[in-house]
């Protein structure tokens, strides 16, 4: 499970910014508009309550919620607070009289955004929640709440030299952990994700990924879960969602994505490195993954850089 999600997140281009860890006296509240980064709150000390598409949900110390796509949500002491809008919060960081600092007693909040590539369109990210709460006494959450938390808010209050740049890795280190933990939370719903956590299954995409450029075929796949080829087939749909020849499909054009885009292949040497004799067969399967032509999405890069 950890080599596919680790290949995921390299091919997202994972980027990470922590914004503060502060202390928020009752009563305060926070609003963040909807935007193209995910974005991240880490509840250290006291009580909050968290507000999305109308769903309060409370937190407590070592609670972390998650909003991969950057939907829009409120954090306060309260539901139902008047809010400020982050930025206005952000720009009274430096001034002599920040927002919050006088009232009741303090919750300490740790804040901050990830930046990540989301044209690649690979299902891993697709199927995440709009919003992700782990919590302090959940099964998975030891390892989260208990380990990268207490290093991270340490960084941000001692202000050594490099802390940035520390606080940043282990904000991206929060993230997998965090993301692993949603992974058991829902197993239980089907997709890739359940997939990656089915020890049979773990080890076949395992092998697409490892081995995406060869004529891979149903028997290899079935050969490395062990089991045989229509057991094999059944179960992959069954709890991945898809068949196993389209999740190779899928890696494939993640995998072209990233060539044409980044190392600006030729379109039909990009069709061989993931496996495609016929450029006509890769432009085909690359425009009905992303909509366009494999040609379009390289001239586009070209433009841009």
């Amino acid at each position: 499970m950890t080599d596919t999600l680790s290949d995921v997140l390299r091919l997202i281009r994972l980027k990470s910014c922590v914004y503060f860890a502060r202390d928020f006296r009752a009563p305060w509240g926070m609003g963040m508009d909807g935007g193209t980064f995910a974005q991240f709150h880490a509840v250290l000390r006291g009580n909050c309550v968290v507000t999305h598409a109308g769903r309060y949900m409370s937190g407590s110390a070592g609670d972390v919620f998650l909003f991969p796509t950057g939907d829009a949500h409120q954090i306060a002491d309260a539901p139902d607070r008047a809010a400020v809008p982050g930025p206005t919060f952000m720009e009274s960081l430096a001034t002599d009289t920040p927002l919050f600092m006088d009232g009741g007693a303090p919750t300490r909040l740790l804040c901050g955004h990830y930046e990540y590539r989301n044209d690649i369109r690979h299902p891993l990210i697709d199927e995440l929640a709009p919003v992700i709460h782990i919590r302090s006494f959940d099964d998975q959450a030891p390892e989260t709440l208990n380990g990268v938390l207490p290093m991270l808010a340490r960084e941000l209050s001692d202000a050594r030299p490099g802390a940035t740049a520390v606080a940043e890795k282990l904000a991206e280190i929060l993230l997998v952990q965090v993301i692993r933990a949603h992974f058991e939370q829902a197993r239980h719903r089907g997709g890739v994700i359940a997939g990656l956590l089915d020890p049979r299954l773990s080890k076949a995409f395992t092998l697409v990924h490892n081995a995406y450029a060869r004529h891979l075929t149903l028997d290899d796949l079935a050969a490395a879960a062990g089991i045989s080829r229509s057991a094999f087939a059944a179960h992959f749909r069954e709890h991945a969602g898809m068949t196993p020849v389209a999740y190779l499909a899928v890696w494939r054009m993640c995998i072209a994505f990233e060539l044409l885009t980044s190392d600006r292949l030729p379109v039909a040497e990009a069709a061989l490195r993931v496996g495609y004799d016929s450029d006509i067969a890769f432009g085909r399967a690359f425009k009905r993954h992303f909509g366009q032509t494999p040609g379009v999405v390289r001239r586009r890069a070209s433009i841009s850089a």
